[in-house]
C-alpha cells in the first residue's frame, strides 16, 4: 500500500506498531502515540494541550483511502483513554459502524516515526 506524505508525494508505509510515536505534517510538534491498529485502520492520541491528565486528542489513521480524522459519530464522546477502548473503536471501524468524519479528514500527512 502507498501512503502519502505531508508534501502530498507516495512515501514507503511506515511500521506503526502500538506503542510507536509519529508525527504528523500539521502537527509536527506535537507526535502521536499509536494505541491500536488493523489492516486498516490506526488510532493515535497524544495528551490534550493545557489539559488535566487523562485527556486526549485522538485522530484516526485510514490506511485504505490515505486519509486521517476523528470519526463520525456527533452525540458519542469517545473514550480513547485506554488501549482497550482504542481497540474497540478500531474494531467498529473494520465492521463498518462508523467512519472517518468527511468534513474533518485531512490527507495523510505522516512525517516521520520516533525512534526514541
Amino acid at each position: 500500500m502507498t501512503l502519502i506524505d505531508a508534501t502530498g508525494s507516495p512515501t514507503t508505509p511506515i511500521p506503526l506498531d502500538a506503542g510507536g510515536r509519529i508525527r504528523f505534517g500539521l502537527e509536527h510538534r506535537r507526535p502521536y502515540t499509536v494505541r491500536a491498529r488493523s489492516e486498516h485502520f490506526v488510532v493515535c492520541t497524544r495528551p490534550r494541550d493545557f489539559a488535566t491528565t487523562g485527556e486526549f486528542v485522538y485522530t484516526v489513521i485510514d490506511r485504505r483511502n490515505g486519509i486521517r480524522g476523528p470519526i463520525n459519530v456527533i452525540e458519542l464522546q469517545v473514550d480513547v483513554s485506554t488501549a482497550g477502548r482504542c481497540r474497540d473503536l478500531v474494531e467498529n471501524l473494520e465492521a463498518g459502524r462508523w467512519e472517518i468524519n468527511h468534513r474533518n479528514r485531512v490527507q495523510l500527512d505522516i512525517l516521520d516515526r520516533d525512534q526514541s
